[in-house]
């Protein structure tokens, strides 16, 4: 069925071609004009964690349920640019960086199940974007550093906060340890609500001994 809409998606981008989910301009899937109209998102509950926007407006949370479950890749290079404009901003205010330093850029992986039905991971589609943008070298691509470990429930908005943190209990592992010893980590997402994805991320990386994990997410 997953693959019938996809295909039914694609075939209505031709018939109807793409236009501004806030405002309709044509030949864009969000305009430079509405994107920065876009509310910033309201501080996340773990300091480690930040987003680009507020998840709560219409236009956003529409473009990340197409980019997510209708194929719609193309908001990938939308979003990318605006969280790669949000890490360097934040890395250069937080960090005491070292000359040729690089950061790990880390994708949440899906589990091999998921990725199967969907046919793509979006945190992965965001961080290859942003290593496009990075034209200095500032990031290393790491997409396997994580990996899921174990399939785990969707995480409905509604699910308590013990449910959540039950359900992704272990759900990543750490693939190479070496690698991520003395590093900072820039985990990415599409979009965290109570944070406890990137919390169990996180947490699989602290045996690592990580220098410091930050996540970025397009909207919270």
């Amino acid at each position: 069925m997953r693959r019938l809409t996809i295909i039914f998606n694609n075939i209505l981008d031709l018939v109807f071609p793409r236009q501004c989910l806030g405002c309709g301009t044509p030949r864009t899937l969000f305009c430079a004009k509405c994107l920065a109209g876009a509310p910033s998102a309201p501080p996340a509950e773990h300091s480690f964690i930040r987003a680009a926007f507020d998840y709560r407006h219409p236009s956003i949370k529409r473009a990340i349920w197409r980019f997510k479950y209708e194929n719609v890749r193309g908001f990938a290079e939308t979003f990318a640019e605006r969280l790669y404009e949000e890490i360097l901003g934040d890395l250069g205010d937080n960090l005491h960086l070292s000359p040729g330093e690089t950061f790990l850029l880390v994708p949440i992986p899906l589990h091999k199940k998921r990725l199967r039905e969907r046919g793509y991971n979006q945190s992965a589609l965001l961080a290859r974007k942003i290593i496009a943008l990075d034209h200095s070298n500032t990031f290393e691509y790491a997409p396997n550093l994580l990996i899921r470990a174990h399939a785990t429930a969707p995480q409905a908005r509604n699910e308590k906060r013990a449910a959540r943190l039950t359900n992704l209990r272990g759900a990543f592992t750490c693939t190479d340890p070496t690698r991520a010893r003395g590093r900072t980590i820039i985990l990415i997402d599409d979009v965290t609500t109570t944070g406890a994805t990137l919390l169990e991320a996180k947490r699989a990386l602290a045996s690592s001994k990580p220098r410091n994990v930050l996540a970025f997410a397009v909207a919270h």
